[in-house]
């Protein structure tokens, strides 16, 4: 058995979506142990109590990179740590870099959910990472509607998915006169001032244009999957962007910001810098143009076939665990390559 540290951040993320269907998807062989705090800048008592629930495992620990790069001085154990990066903290914190290169250092491997996040892991501290790309359910594909009007942005409401950049590209739509669509955002508030701006935002777009859906549970994304035609995720930040192969799993495309981890999970759909003129053309363009909208919903029914599994990215997870503990610590780049 393997333990899976994690934090209990109090609502969902999509790190923990990720920690949760890969233990489901292996039964017992991952057991997943969440622990409060204040995650990503512990106080003492959330450090000590991490350091005193790792100590009562004899079985490798996999630890969420938010607790385990978050800790001043690194876990020492005598039994395999492994970190399993979802995003390098480094990324939206520059002042964490320090601590997570000590973590990670000191690790007996580095997991990480993307080729994106090990490329960043490569790039900030010269670490090779074993990736563990996250998996999909199977869906039925989405029903949608003949006009492709059903947009849909999936997504924590922060800073970092942008919405409120959508407001403004969807304004920009109205205002050329492309109408008949319809934007739900769906996704837990984490950034209530954010949120209050994105409510504000959304008066201003013709009326029932918007549907502001809050969090939604497992079924409800299911359903509203289903009766979706476009994804749209303008985020600044992702390391791989769950979302993207949610909705290629129902023979969804997508557009998603260029740069990103999005792009890794892009099947179907467009990748476009966060510009507002370019996200105004391509929405216009998926509505008023049938071939085009039929070419991206055929190429996304044909990949989704071969989509992962969840079995396949806790095996990958698993595979990794065995192989640290087998070697203790990732090389880094200077000993991939001595002068």
């Amino acid at each position: 058995m393997t333990i899976l540290i994690e934090p209990d951040l109090g609502r969902v993320s999509g790190g923990l979506r990720y920690n949760r269907f890969v233990a489901d998807a292996v039964g017992g062989a991952i057991t997943r142990q969440s622990l409060p705090g204040a995650w990503p800048d512990p106080s003492a008592q959330d450090d000590a109590a991490l350091r005193h629930l790792a100590a009562q495992f004899d079985e490798p620990v996999i630890v969420d990179g938010l607790i385990g790069c978050s800790l001043s001085d690194p876990l020492d154990l005598t039994v395999p740590v492994i970190q399993l990066v979802h995003a390098p903290l480094a990324l939206a914190n520059p002042a964490a870099q320090e601590r997570e290169r000590a973590n990670l250092m000191a690790a007996s491997g580095v997991v990480t959910t993307s080729r994106h996040a090990a490329d960043q892991v490569r790039s900030l501290y010269g670490l090779d990472a074993i990736v563990a790309a996250p998996g999909v359910k199977k869906r039925q594909p989405a029903a949608g509607t003949e006009t492709g009007a059903h947009l849909v942005c999936v997504g924590a409401i922060e800073e970092n998915k942008n919405q409120l950049f959508l407001v403004r590209v969807l304004a920009a739509l109205a205002e050329t006169g492309v109408d008949g669509w319809h934007c739900t955002f769906a996704g837990p508030p984490t950034d209530p001032e954010y949120g209050a701006r994105l409510h504000r935002a959304c008066r201003t777009l013709p009326l029932q244009s918007v549907t502001l859906a809050g969090e939604l549970d497992p079924q409800d994304v299911d359903d509203l999957l289903a009766a979706s035609d476009l994804l749209l995720l303008p985020s600044h930040r992702e390391a791989y962007g769950m979302v993207v192969t949610e909705a290629a799993s129902a023979a969804i495309p997508a557009l998603v910001s260029a740069s990103t981890g999005a792009e890794e999970a892009l099947g179907a759909g467009q990748a476009l810098p966060l510009v507002e003129e370019q996200w105004v053309s391509a929405l216009t363009r998926w509505l008023t143009d049938t071939e085009y909208r039929v070419r991206l919903r055929d190429d996304a029914a044909r990949l989704r076939p071969g989509l992962r599994s969840w079995e396949d990215t806790a095996s990958a997870l698993l595979d990794a665990v065995s192989s640290c503990g087998a070697f203790p610590h990732p090389k880094t780049s200077s000993e991939r390559n001595p002068e």
